[in-house]
């Protein structure tokens, strides 16, 4: 009564004030501007409006009623989507194998020291025998459509069935561990989030990306499966606060950005706490690979993809998210990072240049995986 029916009385009875067509234009068109000059004026808060946008969209009235009501029907509608099942696979033998998909987060290619890097933010993968870098591109600039391509088999409008899904369908044990967000319904057993990984880990590392790894090589000793995808799901390199993305001791670079606001960092700030993101996705990839030279009954793979890249305030741009048509390549150039053990007797293709959409066919060829979807122009193993 007092938000709705009395104002609506109020402004049926309310004398309109006609203007001319070109009296009304220039008004429109000066406010217009006025809002612009005011959005632009204040352009270093843009990064912390997107921080807080769901919040602060919770609280601008009447948008916390009408908007947030619509994105309930449409999350809800997306839930219950139906996704497109792909044919039946077959398990071609019964060698036990194993691939952990780790999916990064904002992570671009230049800021490796394995793709020539000055800095060395790589410092345990460079020294470990069977890492191989390829160069990659990603199929867009933001996480959803970013980890959509990395798990699907090709690149398309539509929900078809996505990698986890697909194999634990058809007989192979999958794991997902995330502290991350923007993944298409992932429909396993074995779905872990954050606080579902926090509950059995201690210690301050739990507050980060290596909650990730807790008690990982136990639950695949526990599996009864030969064939195993673990998916870990990382948030790593997000910004905009990269300072807070990795423990004190990985500082390495300094001095680094503390601020949300990064266009009040200087550049050699902002870069440090990103590389030190860089340098913590290292040590992480690193332990998954001790981690499997541990499970020597299995043939074992690693893989690292990054959903996208990062603007790090190359022409006035941070972060992520602009067109693919209109980003600069330090948004879409992303690192593609495999190991593989001794026993595997896999050997890579020499491909120069990658995509996502590699990744769900190397998974599928690596686990010995038969399907008619399987592309074998799509496999980077021999």
């Amino acid at each position: 009564m007092l938000l709705g029916v009395i104002p609506a009385v109020i402004i049926i009875k309310a004398q309109i004030a006609h203007v001319t067509f070109k009296r009304f234009l220039v008004i429109t068109l000066a406010s217009l501007l006025f809002m612009l000059t005011v959005a632009f004026a204040n352009s270093p808060n843009w990064l912390w409006v997107d921080k807080n946008s769901k919040v602060l969209g919770g609280l601008a009235m009447p948008w916390s009623y009408t908007v947030n009501l619509s994105l309930f029907f449409v999350h809800k509608q997306q839930e219950n989507e139906k996704e497109i099942l792909l044919p039946d696979a077959t398990i071609k033998d019964d060698q036990k194998s194993i691939v952990v998909l780790v999916i990064g987060e904002s992570a671009r290619s230049e800021n490796f020291s394995l793709y020539g890097y000055s800095k060395n933010t790589n410092p345990l993968l460079s020294k470990t025998p069977g890492v191989f870098h390829f160069n990659a591109t990603s199929c867009a600039t933001y996480t959803t459509a970013g980890v959509k391509c990395i798990l699907e088999a090709k690149n398309t409008g539509e929900l078809y069935e996505i990698l986890p899904n697909y194999l634990y369908r058809n007989g192979v044990e999958v794991v997902w561990r995330t502290t991350n967000w923007g993944e298409p319904p992932v429909h396993i057993k074995n779905y872990l989030n954050k606080e579902a990984l926090m509950k059995d880990c201690k210690g301050d590392r739990c507050d980060y990306d290596e909650v990730l790894l807790n008690n990982l090589k136990e639950q695949i000793a526990a599996s009864t499966k030969n064939k195993i995808l673990i998916i870990l799901h990382t948030s790593t390199s997000h910004g905009p606060e990269y300072s807070k993305k990795y423990p004190p001791q990985f500082e390495t670079f300094k001095p680094v950005c503390n601020s949300v606001e990064l266009a009040k960092c200087s550049n050699t700030e902002l870069v440090n706490a990103y590389d030190n993101t860089i340098g913590y996705t290292d040590y992480i990839l690193y332990n998954v690979i001790e981690d499997l030279k541990q499970l020597k009954e299995y043939k074992s793979a690693m893989i690292f993809v990054s959903d996208h890249g990062e603007s790090l305030g190359e022409k006035n741009l941070y972060m992520h998210g602009l067109p693919l048509s209109l980003a600069p390549k330090q948004q879409y150039d992303i690192p593609f990072i495999v190991w593989t053990s001794d026993n595997s007797l896999k050997q890579l293709k020499t491909e120069n240049s990658l995509s996502q959409d590699y990744v769900f066919h190397s998974v599928l060829n690596f686990l010995g995986i038969q399907s008619p979807v399987y592309n074998e122009e799509l496999n980077i193993f021999k």
